[in-house]
């Protein structure tokens, strides 16, 4: 079965439109996507920005934040667009899709209403196999607080590829970090790790100071 790694990129919908904010406070602005074999190797991937309905444009603080500019998604298609070809790349079914967190299938779920965008059966086998992969690594490494995506990345000794909050480079670390959860040894090495980085450690004011070095006058 195939091993599908996604992640969405969002901009704020404008306050004007406060009606459509009780529905969905934000839209999706890119879709990045990695493909895994049955062997966990890369055979493909999908990137497509989407022009959003509900905004003139990208606020700064999501420039900022995602590179994404209004001018790179001006001759962007619309969500409904975006997301069925997305569909289409995935396939029929015989896949899992995951992503870092639920925050991506929850968007989905609110825009697609939000947009009156069609249930189709792709999209119903999409939705209906989606795996929240922060929560099963921190499952799998005895932890049960959320860990942010980049310091999963660097506990597992990887090096973060590309700029965080960018589609296709956080689809694709967090596939990196799945692969290294299948290597048995690479795992047990990363659960160690881990379990160091959380464990509570407790020091004394001798770990700060060295009082051997204190000269305390005589009585």
């Amino acid at each position: 079965m195939k091993k599908i790694f996604m992640d969405l990129e969002m901009n704020p919908i404008d306050k004007s439109f406060a009606e459509e904010r009780k529905t969905c406070t934000m839209e999706t602005i890119e879709i990045g996507a990695i493909c895994l074999n049955e062997q966990n190797e890369e055979t493909g991937n999908f990137c497509e920005y989407v022009k959003p309905q509900y905004s003139a444009g990208i606020s700064s603080r999501y420039q900022k934040l995602t590179g994404i500019t209004t001018e790179m998604v001006q001759d962007a298609s619309p969500f409904a667009d975006v997301l069925a070809r997305f569909a289409d790349w995935c396939g029929e079914g015989d896949y899992t899709i995951w992503s870092w967190s639920d925050s991506d299938i929850w968007q989905i779920l609110k825009e697609t209403t939000l947009k009156h965008i069609e249930d189709t059966p792709k999209m119903k086998y999409m939705l209906n196999h989606w795996r929240d992969f922060q929560q099963e690594f921190g499952s799998m490494m005895h932890i049960t607080k959320a860990m942010k995506l980049e310091r999963a990345v660097s506990l597992a000794g990887l090096d973060f590829s590309g700029r965080a909050h960018d589609g296709l480079t956080d689809a694709r670390n967090t596939a990196c970090l799945y692969q290294k959860t299948q290597d048995k040894e690479e795992f047990k090495k990363l659960q160690d790790i881990v379990a160091d980085a959380f464990a509570p450690h407790s020091f004394t004011m001798g770990d700060v100071f060295n009082f051997g070095n204190l000269n305390l006058p005589k009585e």
